[in-house]
């Protein structure tokens, strides 16, 4: 009998989520991104029957609330349902966004499904033909807020011919995640897993090979910040070798772009630059895409986005040409960062107001730390506040970019008092 196993890894899938920071006014948008979530649970299901897999596993985050609305928890009956009818099983472990503690189920799932306690790990045996083939090792959050230190209460039993855990957790402080169920590398590793599925961290990718240990990502980008592929893992594993293949699944992407508007004078230019960056985009991914554009260069065309209503009527317009697209791109919004067209160098060598502004912004500019400071120190009364709810502004900012946005701004205003 071969000892090889063959399992998909997903997480986070976020079911009921309700795409919030992105401005659809779009029916055809609304709708791509209230089905995509569900559409990827259908990708998942697919390639578990395309590959004949032993099993799924689902590291947390299958609901996107502790609430679990009705059509998120039948949406997981459906697909349950579908893959016990050929035979593969589901792992299941709750994460910090559908606590197993917080909500009583409303949909009754087959028995194909095991839902991880979240007092203990449960250990369960998956057998073929009646013999042992793998352990799989899984522990639920019970709540959202768990700060315990869980992957420290795994440990694989000598007998144990492969053993796979699964976990909803931030490894090594995740910079951008709440740090729920925290831990590291080497907790994992004592563990003694084959291995790690993880969730709760939404980027694919590996943390460790030895052993294994891999974020799926979700499967579906759940706001702008998370753009690029996503998907799950396909995981093949026998005694002594592991390996795990990325596997895209996302039917909407989420993108970020900068034009460089150069030379561009004028708006019916600007508009067609777009358009060029927005097909881009469409044949690249070959889905459904949401983008924001950010403009950037110094030129004749600041003049022009500055004109009143100028950027609202842009928008218009090249949203209505990229939903043409096939498939279509949705811009979500569209940022002006241009500059006026100004010779820096000629005035850099001047004597007036205009000079000095342009040689504080070089001194600052050649030192990024002393930029930063400066910036510090002027919102500080705003970033304390912020602080106090657990907000860090600052850390976020690009110092160069703020500078050289401010060194501008600065000057138009006085160049524009000066007439020139």
């Amino acid at each position: 009998m071969s000892r090889t196993v063959r399992f998909v890894h997903a997480a986070d899938l976020h079911l009921g989520a309700p795409f919030k920071g992105v401005a659809a006014d779009d029916e055809q948008v609304r709708h791509a991104l209230v089905e995509a979530p569900y559409r990827a649970l259908g990708a998942i299901v697919d390639l578990c029957v395309r590959e004949r897999v032993d099993f799924l596993v689902i590291a947390g985050d299958v609901y996107n609330s502790a609430e679990r609305p009705i059509r998120p928890q039948l949406a997981l009956m459906d697909a349950a349902r579908a893959l016990e009818d050929v035979g593969v099983r589901i792992f299941v472990a709750h994460g910090n966004h559908d606590p197993a503690a917080d909500a009583p189920a409303l949909v009754g799932l087959p028995g194909n499904v095991h839902v991880f306690a979240h007092a203990r790990v449960d250990r369960v045996v998956v057998e073929r033909d009646g013999e042992p083939l793998c352990a799989v090792y899984g522990r639920s959050l019970g709540r959202r807020d768990v700060k315990d230190n869980l992957a420290r209460s795994f440990s694989r039993e000598p007998g144990d011919a492969l053993a796979v855990g699964v976990l909803h957790a931030n490894v090594g402080a995740r910079a951008g995640y709440d740090d729920y169920a925290p831990c590291s590398a080497s907790d994992l590793a004592a563990a003694g897993m084959d291995y790690w599925a993880l969730g709760h961290i939404h980027e694919p990718g590996v943390v460790s090979e030895t052993p294994w240990a891999v974020y799926a990502g979700a499967p579906q980008g759940m706001d702008p910040t998370q753009t690029g592929e996503r998907g799950c893992y396909l995981v093949t594993a026998e005694p002594g070798h592991v390996s795990a293949e990325f596997v895209p699944l996302a039917s909407l992407i989420w993108d970020a772009r900068t034009v460089e508007l150069g030379e561009a004078d004028t708006l019916d230019v600007v508009e067609d630059r777009i358009a060029e960056t927005c097909a881009f985009v469409s044949r690249a991914w070959g889905r459904p895409s949401i983008v924001r554009l950010t403009l950037t260069g110094r030129g004749e065309a600041h003049a022009a986005l500055s004109a009143a209503g100028a950027q609202g009527e842009l928008l218009a317009r090249v949203r209505e040409r990229a939903l043409g697209l096939d498939p279509w791109v949705w811009v979500d919004r569209i940022s002006d960062r241009t500059a006026p067209a100004i010779d820096l160098e000629a005035v850099r060598q001047g004597a007036d107001l205009a000079a000095d502004i342009v040689r504080i912004a070089d001194e600052l500019l050649a030192d990024p730390d002393a930029a930063r400071a400066a910036i510090e120190s002027l919102v500080e009364p705003l970033s304390s506040k912020l602080r106090q709810a657990g907000i860090d502004a600052v850390a976020a900012l690009d110092p160069v970019s703020v500078v050289e946005r401010a060194r501008d701004r600065v000057l138009d205003a006085v160049l524009a008092k000066e007439g020139l």
